[in-house]
């Protein structure tokens, strides 16, 4: 257990006026019972609001153990490693530490044969799987490798209970997940879309998987993601393996040169993006499983590297309970990236207790950490939906009903939030039943009152706040470093983000927010960010180390960034305390984003202007927009045990990244010190000078 107490910061836990933030009906203590004595690992903290946080992952139970003997001559690593699950009568081993001698596991399924084992010609999907409901288990690779072979999942927990893997590498070693070319020529205009060829080297040019899913600019002098040109980036939408699914890569030259002359690819779309000649782009080859998909509660993951995956490196999706201790994501020798897919962890619509410590995410193609609570829109008449967000036509004939996306699983008890439109909070019901059809992918919700009239009347926005509440996480100890997009995704309640250094991502490190188009939110409240260094230095424009925000649904400018008409918009981001942190850039531009945000505070932060050597630069005050942008947003404090380095002040808001929310552009202006800020939509900007 590891108790931290936050300073006390009176303006977040002030009385609030009207409807409080959502949080409040969010249990900010694990259900689960800690039991130290068992191994259970615990980390509480008292949250800026002052509420008691207490995240919980149980330890396996175990009462024997089963050392495994080495694998027989002939025996495929399939079998070796899905039997030892089993006991010689069948049954799925239990409350057992299962040691396997240290080696190196290959599996032999062919590329495309969906994991096919020869004994029964049955696809299985996945290399490696637990039984369904497998429980108190420890499972200890002793430094073994396991190398995956085919466009399958890579191991698979489904549905388990207290169970730990230690000391194991997983890759796809014989894959090449990503190249790096040379942008040749470019083609088409603005209206139709661009093209763009490519030139690969002939070190690189035989061996070429058939398609693109992605082309990201690369900065090949430092060997990662290009930080300066983050907007040259397109993404298509197949997975780089079914046939016809994402632009084909094929060479001009023939085989038989290739290796002498190289390859290029022509005429390769890329809508609206325009690339540049000379411009170093990274080609991702796949976007398909995860190396590791987890389902249930309490599963830890103890010393275990992933290496050259061809999606996600973790994927968990319902349960609570998930920790990490020692995981590394890296690059394998020979290649540019660790990971070319969406992101190395992914927790959507998990209940909480995530405990991430210790570890280290590097150099894969997307976010390092995403946890989310599935938010669902309706509507009084039928729209056609363009977003990935589930959405559904409000039955006003019986307004104490909710049509439910499968995917989002939701149980009797559960508290359900309500949110206007503009992702207000408005109140809360209890799910009294729920029912599935015997067609279709949706449940229906009964609850235990009706959703008001006018809001059913103007559409409204649904959460569930306890099976999918993606409470209480800690990350800390840690490192996310030039990875594409961003490095941690948080929009869920009660967590502390602690003690992690930031580096090298395309466009945000720490973003805290809702989505109105990825249904994704419903935004980050009390949450302790403190003593982390986010290293801000040789970006261009458009990147923040902090960025708080809302996501608008249409995407309707370059911020992504919703603004209030005419009143501030909704203050999804609430009660977040800002402390001893180090924030380093090498030009004046705005490191934090604040706006859709209340109740937020800066204490004994230090932003520093380095110099090329790295060494903090004083004197002087270049024309710039200070550190701080801020819009739409009340109640932000900055103290006076902060620091800054005299650089880093406003001067002008000539540049502003502000300017770029709307259209017309909004007023903009210098409003403390440090920050430019819209100053019709921002209340109590408190700035205290050191």
């Amino acid at each position: 257990m590891l108790l931290l107490a936050a300073p006390t910061v009176s303006a977040l836990a002030a009385e609030e006026t009207g409807l409080p933030a959502y949080s409040r009906y969010v249990a900010s203590v694990s259900p689960a019972t800690y039991e130290p004595a068992k191994g259970d690992v615990s980390v509480q903290f008292v949250s800026p609001g002052g509420r008691s946080v207490a995240a919980v992952v149980k330890a396996p139970v175990t009462s024997s153990e089963y050392d495994v003997p080495p694998i027989a001559a002939g025996e495929t690593a399939y079998d070796y490693l899905n039997n030892v699950l089993y006991d010689p009568t069948g049954a799925p081993r239990s409350q057992t530490i299962i040691k396997f001698p240290k080696g190196t596991y290959d599996f032999d399924f062919a590329l495309n044969s969906n994991c096919t084992t020869p004994s029964d010609h049955q696809p299985k999907y996945v290399h490696w799987q637990l039984p369904s409901g497998a429980t108190d288990l420890v499972i200890d690779g002793q430094g073994s490798t396991i190398n995956f072979s085919d466009f399958c999942l890579g191991l698979n927990l489904p549905n388990v209970a207290r169970v730990a893997f230690r000391n194991f590498t997983f890759a796809w070693p014989r894959l090449r997940i990503a190249t790096v070319g040379t942008v040749v020529a470019v083609g088409g205009n603005g209206n139709n879309g661009y093209t763009y060829d490519v030139r690969i080297d002939p070190a690189h040019a035989v061996g070429l998987p058939g398609m693109v899913v992605a082309a990201t600019s690369w900065d090949r002098a430092h060997d990662h993601w290009d930080l300066v040109n983050i907007n040259d980036d397109v993404s298509y939408s197949g997975d780089g393996v079914t046939p016809g699914s994402s632009p084909a890569l094929t060479c001009a030259e023939p085989p038989a040169v290739r290796a002498k002359v190289g390859c290029t690819v022509r005429n390769i779309p890329s809508y609206g993006v325009l690339f540049k000649v000379g411009e170093a782009v990274l080609l991702r080859h796949y976007n398909f499983g995860s190396a590791i998909t987890v389902a249930g509660e309490d599963v830890t993951f103890d010393n275990v590297a992933l290496e050259n995956l061809i999606g996600a490196g973790f994927i968990y999706g319902q349960g609570r309970g998930l920790r990490l201790t020692h995981v590394t994501l890296g690059r394998m020798a020979g290649q540019p990236i660790s990971a070319t897919g969406n992101g190395s962890l992914m927790t959507a619509g998990v209940g909480g207790d995530v405990i991430i410590e210790q570890s280290s995410f590097a150099y894969q193609g997307d976010d390092a950490f995403d946890l989310n609570t599935p938010i669902v829109r309706f509507t009084p008449t039928p729209v056609n939906n363009t977003t990935p967000m589930a959405t559904f036509t409000f039955d006003r004939s019986h307004p104490d009903q909710l049509q439910w996306p499968a995917f989002d699983v939701a149980a009797s008890g559960d508290t359900v939030a309500l949110f206007d439109k503009a992702l207000r909070f408005m109140g809360v019901a209890k799910i009294t039943s729920v029912t599935s059809p015997g067609t279709g992918n949706n449940s229906l919700l009964t609850l235990d009152r009706n959703v008001a009239a006018d809001l059913g009347g103007a559409g409204f926005i649904a959460a569930d706040l306890t099976s999918t509440a993606g409470a209480r996480y800690v990350i800390r100890d840690s490192s996310f470093e030039f990875n594409r997009a961003r490095a941690l995704l948080v929009q869920t309640p009660f967590g502390l983000v602690s003690h992690n250094r930031f580096v090298g991502q395309t466009l945000k490190e720490l973003y805290m927010l809702a989505s109105q188009y990825w249904g994704e939110g419903p935004g980050a409240q009390e949450v302790i960010v403190s003593d982390n260094v986010f290293d801000g230095t040789a970006h261009g424009a458009g990147f923040y180390a902090l960025d708080l925000l809302g996501e608008a649904a249409d995407f309707p400018n370059d911020q992504d960034e919703v603004i209030g008409a005419g009143t501030p918009a909704a203050p999804i981001n609430q009660n977040i305390l800002v402390y001893r942190n180090l924030f380093t850039a090498n030009r004046n531009t705005a490191l934090v984003n604040l706006s859709s945000a209340k109740n937020v505070s800066f204490d004994d932060n230090a932003f520093r202007f380095l110099g090329r050597d790295g060494v903090p630069v004083t004197g002087g005050h270049p024309d710039g927009p200070g550190v701080v942008s801020v819009h739409d947003a009340s109640n932000i404090f900055f103290t006076n045990t902060n620091r800054y380095s005299s650089l880093l002040f406003a001067s002008s808001c000539a540049n502003s990244a502000l300017l770029d929310l709307a259209n017309p552009p909004p007023a903009v202006s210098i409003l403390i010190p440090i920050a430019c800020g819209v100053r019709s939509t921002v209340s109590n900007l408190v700035y205290r000078a050191p």
